[in-house]
């Protein structure tokens, strides 16, 4: 699952951006804003799916991500064949994959994974998207290759068909909710028993905590959004469009170490230092980008943001767990990642608006900065909330 959410709805916006548009001659501003309806509907989508997360459990959420990721495929692959050609209905398609989102990656990922795990989550977590690192190594260079073998049309034609085999197993015979005694030992009858009396979710919105999480994480993931959408556009220049993808392979391999020590610290580290410190690497790493001008530099920048990807999402997940217990955890993180996706889409946009403005991405690198600081700002002032409860 996560392969494929973050392999195709996450690291290959800079693979369609770059072939879109040469494809159909449409603007880098025109190209951005379809990823940024991508990353809006996703908005929309973690809400409603948060909302089916919690009442029906996880497998509906995932099938729906299934079919409509697939469906997004086909229609991209459309436009090489002519059979869509208008700006309106590439936004159509992107808001089709947004909606998917949710359904495959993080939302879905760690409900299905929190009633079965508690003092593990953070490990659980960092193995279960692990395959989003997989996802980001091997789809951009593998969708170059399919799109110069066979055309833009077959490989992501292809692409949707393997998502379908490979993604329908996993929900009917692997997804499922603990039975009551697989629960207790984790979480302890106790805890098992609550689980099922679920409190008011507008104590939710009472909760200043609730919005320092939400806010902290939407300015990071929002940032990083940003940065990974334009990856590829961003790096071509110097390394052509195969060396740009084999960076995002180099990001998102980093990314699979940075995952795995975030999910052996958990436990060890507050989580609130743990999430400071993600904010500031993939600073530094932008600041690096801002700097570097030879290919091995690139690399370089590459890896140290990508140090970090995999972390910034598994961090809302664990902070909202941490904070606010796993009682109505799918509208509570549904919330979350609507804000996260929202910030996402903003960023894209005006990453790209700003590089049609000014003919380079320095700009648009100091917004994502700026908010990387703002969002460590945040995540001090909910530790220093915390703190104050106890």
């Amino acid at each position: 699952m996560a392969f494929f959410a973050w392999g195709i709805g996450f690291y290959g916006h800079g693979f369609y951006i770059v072939s879109l548009s040469r494809m159909t001659g449409w603007p880098t501003a025109t190209l951005s804003a379809g990823v940024a309806i991508f990353w809006l509907a996703n908005v929309v989508a973690s809400l409603l799916l948060g909302g089916v997360v919690d009442r029906y459990g996880a497998r509906l959420a995932i099938l729906y991500g299934i079919v409509a990721m697939a469906c997004g495929c086909f229609g991209l692959a459309a436009f090489d064949s002519g059979f869509l050609v208008a700006r309106w209905q590439l936004f159509v398609v992107f808001a089709l994959m947004g909606t998917a989102y949710p359904g495959l990656a993080a939302l879905a990922i760690s409900a299905s994974l929190i009633p079965w795990f508690k003092q593990r989550l953070g490990l659980a977590l960092g193995v279960g998207l692990s395959g989003a690192s997989a996802g980001g190594a091997v789809m951009p260079p593998l969708m170059t290759y399919l799109m110069v073998e066979y055309g833009f049309g077959l490989a992501m034609a292809g692409i949707g068909v393997v998502l379908v085999l490979a993604t329908l197993p996993i929900v009917a015979f692997v997804i499922r909710p603990p039975k009551s005694m697989e629960a207790a030992q984790e979480h302890g009858n106790a805890v098992a028993a609550v689980r099922r009396q679920k409190p008011p979710i507008n104590l939710l919105f009472t909760d200043t905590r609730f919005w320092l999480i939400a806010l902290a994480s939407s300015l990071s993931l929002g940032a990083q959004v940003g940065f990974l959408m334009h990856q590829i556009p961003l790096l071509q220049e110097n390394l052509g469009l195969s060396g740009a993808a084999y960076a995002v392979s180099v990001a998102a391999l980093s990314a699979a170490v940075g995952r795995f020590v975030l999910g052996a610290l958990c436990g060890r580290i507050p989580l609130t230092w743990l999430a400071l410190g993600c904010y500031l690497i993939q600073a530094s790493g932008l600041v690096f980008f801002l700097i570097s001008e030879t290919p091995l530099l690139l690399y370089v920048a590459s890896a140290i943001v990508g140090l970090v990807i995999g972390c910034i999402v598994m961090l809302p997940p664990l902070l909202v767990v941490e904070g606010l217990g796993a009682e109505f955890y799918g509208s509570a993180y549904g919330i979350t990642g609507a804000a996260m996706f929202g910030m996402g889409s903003v960023t894209t946009a005006v990453s790209g608006w700003l590089y049609d403005l000014i003919g380079a991405y320095n700009w648009s690198l100091l917004l994502m900065l700026a908010l990387h600081l703002a969002a460590s700002l945040l995540i001090l002032c909910y530790d220093r909330r915390c703190r104050a409860l106890v």
